[in-house]
């Protein structure tokens, strides 16, 4: 389904727990980071990312601090408290927001409302070959998850992403229904390997989105289209 946007952020309306993904717009950050940039990188000053997270959250609805890892592009999940690197955070405290961020990989948000267990999940395209999504469904169940419901957010879509090499041989081995062939390339659709990972970890409620971070540049950040030197946009859950 489409995300709806509400204000500077996107919403999932199937989606339960209290949750958004920002967009690039109602930040302080400039040049390639303008504005809403979320993630610390060499050419922002971390101040402006300081006060984007702070905007970031108040525009989710949110309030306190947003908690983040630093992010190493893996299939590592961390439970808060337990560990500050990582690519999926999970947590069962109540009013907690976390967030995962990206510029082109997939962000996930999971959340089982009943026991008040929820994750954000960055899925790159090593994450997800590493099957990041199960291992969190997996650490949400040990604290407690049961009905988990998933948002399948933003991502380069298979629209724009194609891969070559050694990454289309591996993709040829690890996931050929997600790959495509047009105008001689290969594209990879890396929301419907996430969403298949979800799936079969037994999530049931899957809401996947239709946007493109390549093709929507006034949304989103995209390194693919932009180079490395870009901003970050998030996905941010909290329990209510």
């Amino acid at each position: 389904m489409p995300l709806r946007l509400d204000g500077t952020v996107l919403r999932s309306d199937r989606f339960p727990a209290p949750h958004a993904f920002t967009t690039r717009l109602g930040g302080v950050s400039d040049g390639n980071y303008a504005s809403l940039n979320v993630g610390y990188r060499s050419g922002d000053p971390s101040g402006n990312v300081v006060k984007n997270r702070e905007l970031a959250l108040r525009a989710a609805g949110g309030q306190g601090t947003i908690h983040a890892l630093s992010q190493k592009v893996e299939d590592c999940v961390v439970i808060l408290g337990q560990g500050d690197e990582g690519d999926a955070l999970v947590t069962d405290r109540r009013g907690a927001a976390i967030m995962t961020y990206s510029a082109d990989c997939n962000l996930l948000l999971v959340a089982d409302v009943q026991t008040g267990v929820v994750a954000s999940v960055h899925a790159s395209r090593p994450g997800t070959r590493g099957r990041i999504a199960v291992k969190t469904v997996e650490a949400m169940r040990s604290l407690g998850a049961r009905n988990i419901a998933a948002v399948v957010g933003p991502s380069i879509g298979p629209c724009c992403y194609d891969i070559y090499g050694p990454v289309l041989d591996d993709w040829r081995v690890f996931g050929p229904r997600f790959l495509s062939e047009r105008g001689g390339k290969t594209w990879l659709d890396l929301k419907a390997a996430n969403a298949a990972q979800l799936a079969e970890a037994g999530v049931r409620d899957i809401d996947v989105c239709d946007l493109c971070t390549f093709c929507r540049a006034d949304w989103f950040f995209s390194t693919r289209r932009d180079g490395q030197e870009t901003g970050r946009f998030g996905g941010i859950v909290w329990r209510s």
